[in-house]
């Protein structure tokens, strides 16, 4: 399970790094290679890279706003049911309890 976690994010981390380049390419017009040098710190800054992420799969890729905020959303969305749905269980434990 691990390996898939980690395979999981690593994929997911290689195709934020590249939807930032890819909106650096459109947006500041830069060449390829020094679009994805100057990718790599602005994927680094945890908030900023995921703005960043989103920007160029709308503009880069051309992809809708909810496809690509659910792309680089998904984790925090999943951490949020998971956790919803733990409370849920640990309230009804406790009614059943009592």
């Amino acid at each position: 399970m691990q390996k898939l976690v980690f395979l999981v994010f690593l994929v997911m981390g290689v195709a934020n790094l590249l939807a930032v380049q890819a909106g650096l390419i459109q947006v500041l017009g830069l060449p390829a290679v020094l679009a994805f040098v100057l990718a790599i710190p602005v994927f680094y800054i945890r908030f900023v890279g995921s703005a960043a992420g989103v920007v160029g799969a709308i503009v880069g890729w051309h992809w809708s706003v909810p496809a690509a905020v659910l792309l680089f959303a998904w984790p925090v969305i999943a951490y949020a049911v998971l956790r919803a749905g733990a409370e849920v269980r640990t309230v009804l434990a406790r009614r059943a309890a009592a």
